[in-house]
């Protein structure tokens, strides 16, 4: 890795996900799917600590596109991911951990690259298996994007639970 100092993960999360996509919970997002770390057509795969925090994830694009999501509990092998809570870990890297709290669907619908894409190639180049996203709007809370997965060299995730309905929250805080 480097020298760089990543952070391993592992243990129960939680993915939230479209209902009608929840029979592929651990499949890749389509060619024309972009993400907060992913770009058009490359492999991201997120999850987050607990179930509330991924029903107050998704809350504000479900109020967005009216669309009913699925939360639905995985176990994650242990995982090398860079910690964005970790400044010297970013600072080793040249992250600006800022630069991933931006709203990139904003720079998206301008034609322009998100800051955060960056941030994500930098944790890709140092062979991370992912990265650790600080989360703007739960006091305390991270969710996890990973670049690999169920592939030779990067971690397993498996379901290990019954999906269960993402309930609108009462705010309008997502991961936007």
């Amino acid at each position: 890795m480097n020298g760089v100092p990543l952070a391993t993960i592992e243990g129960r999360f939680y993915r939230a996900i479209l209902a009608s996509r929840v029979a592929g919970v651990v499949d890749p997002p389509g060619p024309g799917s972009a993400g907060r770390y992913h770009r058009h057509g490359q492999p991201a795969l997120y999850v987050t600590q607990s179930a509330e925090w991924a029903g107050i994830a998704v809350s504000g694009y479900m109020r967005e596109d009216g669309l009913p999501r699925m939360i639905v509990p995985v176990i994650v092998s242990p995982a090398q991911v860079l910690d964005q809570r970790d400044l010297a870990a970013c600072e080793a890297l040249g992250i600006d951990r800022e630069a991933s709290n931006v709203n990139w669907r904003h720079f998206l619908a301008a034609g322009d690259e998100p800051p955060c894409w960056r941030n994500a190639d930098a944790a890709r180049a140092a062979g991370a298996d992912g990265i650790i996203d600080r989360s703007r709007h739960i006091p305390g809370g991270w969710h996890v994007a990973l670049f690999r997965w169920n592939a030779l060299g990067g971690p397993t995730v498996s379901v290990c639970g019954e999906p269960v309905p993402a309930i609108l929250s009462d705010s309008d805080q997502h991961w936007g």
